[in-house]
């Protein structure tokens, strides 16, 4: 509100200060690029520490090379009467090239009648690096993704040496029940033997190769869920990278509202800003989300990798029940041709050892099935 007992004068060079030291980079640029006026701001992000510096310069001087083309196109469409937005580097004297994002409306009724536009800045380094650390989280999500498909494959290839294992014992359990009936009963136990040692090697193998997948899978779940923490701790810095600007446009569109019929374009201008951020800042929470759903769906397939390796695990222990029951059937059994060997009959033998022999059998039967 105008307060009436303030000289115009006075108002005026209070609203200049007030656009002077606020947080928003504004400049005022003429139709051939000169600087005619810069805040605070606006100055700091140019590397000058007066105006004296910047005011009366081109502004192409801050401009690099190779997007000069492009800066120009860009300020020939706004004093045309077009406002329009570009990104572009600024490279201030001995500093590193900064990205930042200029917006631009014309002013085509300035008091000093110099053709001229009102130019707003914001730097975008901070944005350009949150999209970085999100590349970077893809890729290290797509790596595990790799690790933990290998790992699935590795248990399918323990899952087949298991089942091999099982064919393998079942068809000697056939050989020990055909050589049973046999006279050579010395040779058939040699090979037997020979056989089991062989079985006992594969299943040391299984064994190992189970133990081996089982790490991959625990290194691939541990290296899921930190990159879930990371994304986390990402995901709740992202609401305060994003605060500071909408905070500075909101600060900007309040002053810029007090100011005379000269400025009228500048809320616009403000509310313009205050989209392109908004728009900026869903993209990147959309494209965390995303990554967050894949991460879920990553966890969920380990839980089902581990459930089978749990299975394949009892399996396991099944067989090696089984092959400690068929161990001990053979060495009954060569007690028995030892006994036979002597001359003298079979302590073991009678109704009792048959009814033991049919029971192993039928043991292994029902858990084959």
């Amino acid at each position: 509100m105008d307060n009436p007992e303030l000289e115009p004068s006075v108002e005026v060079a209070h609203l200049r200060r007030l656009l002077d030291i606020q947080p928003s980079c504004l400049l005022r640029l003429g139709a051939d690029g000169t600087v005619l006026a810069a805040n605070d701001a606006a100055l700091a992000l140019l590397g000058a520490t007066s105006g004296a510096q910047a005011l009366g310069r081109d502004f192409t001087a801050w401009v690099p090379s190779y997007q000069l083309e492009q800066w120009r196109e860009f300020t020939v469409g706004v004093a045309q009467g077009d406002p329009a937005s570009i990104e572009c580097d600024i490279t201030p004297a001995a500093s590193d090239p900064r990205p930042t994002l200029f917006h631009a409306v014309p002013l085509l009724d300035h008091p000093d009648g110099v053709p001229s536009m009102a130019v707003s800045a914001r730097a975008v380094a901070g944005q350009r690096q949150l999209e970085a650390a999100v590349a970077e989280l893809e890729e290290q999500l797509h790596e595990r993704n790799s690790e933990l498909l290998r790992a699935t494959e590795r248990l399918g290839e323990v899952e087949a040496s298991r089942v091999r294992l099982e064919e393998t014992a079942a068809a000697l359990e056939a050989r020990l029940q055909e050589r049973e009936a046999g006279p050579d009963e010395e040779g058939r136990l040699a090979q037997l033997s020979a056989e089991l040692r062989a079985r006992d090697e594969a299943l040391a193998a299984a064994d190992a190769a189970r133990l081996a997948a089982d790490a991959n899978c625990s290194r691939a779940l541990a290296d899921v869920r930190q990159l879930e923490m990371a994304l986390e701790a990402f995901a709740a810095r992202q609401p305060q990278v994003t605060a500071a600007p909408s905070a500075g446009l909101q600060d900007g569109r309040q002053m810029l509202g007090s100011s005379d019929a000269s400025h009228e374009q500048s809320p616009a201008m403000a509310s313009q800003r205050e989209r392109d951020v908004r728009a900026e800042r869903d993209a990147i929470q959309s494209r965390l989300d995303q990554v967050l759903i894949i991460c879920q769906e990553r966890e969920a397939a380990l839980g089902e990798m581990e459930t089978s390796h749990a299975a394949l695990a009892m399996a396991h222990r099944a067989a090696m029940a089984e092959h400690e029951r068929f161990v001990s059937a053979v060495r009954e059994h060569a007690v028995h041709l030892g006994a036979l060997a002597n001359g003298a009959p079979w302590g073991g033998g009678g109704p009792d050892a048959a009814e033991r022999a049919t029971d192993l059998r039928g043991g292994r039967e029902e858990e084959r099935a």
